[in-house]
């Protein structure tokens, strides 16, 4: 699912072969819906539930490992994480672990020393 605005020239754009156009929202995995880590950044601030905030360390530990093992109080699925008022992006909760599902190059070296600033 993609979010874009209305445009008077959108339906004449309409017959043109593109690959994408406007901001990813969802993405069907298996029989969910996970948002991507574009829109939990730019409307990921308004959620109100499923918001998991780590302390840097932990945050280390599930980029490293891929998982943090650490009981949250909500049910399992799809979690906004962030750190110190950032929004990061997203992961799957199952009872006692936290699986990192941000893109691979989100953490590159550089942005890695930028976030642990």
């Amino acid at each position: 699912m993609w979010l874009l605005s209305q445009h008077s020239r959108l339906p004449a754009l309409a017959s043109l072969r593109v690959e994408s156009v406007g901001l990813p929202l969802l993405r069907q995995v298996n029989t969910y819906l996970k948002p991507t880590t574009a829109a939990l950044q730019v409307f990921g601030n308004y959620a109100t539930r499923n918001v998991v905030n780590l302390a840097s360390s932990q945050l280390t530990e599930l980029v490293a490992n891929g998982i943090l093992t650490s009981d949250f109080a909500f049910s399992s699925g799809y979690v906004i994480v962030e750190t110190e008022g950032i929004i990061i992006g997203c992961a799957l909760y199952l009872p006692g672990r936290l699986i990192s599902q941000f893109p691979r190059h989100l953490f590159t070296a550089q942005t890695w020393e930028d976030l642990s600033k």
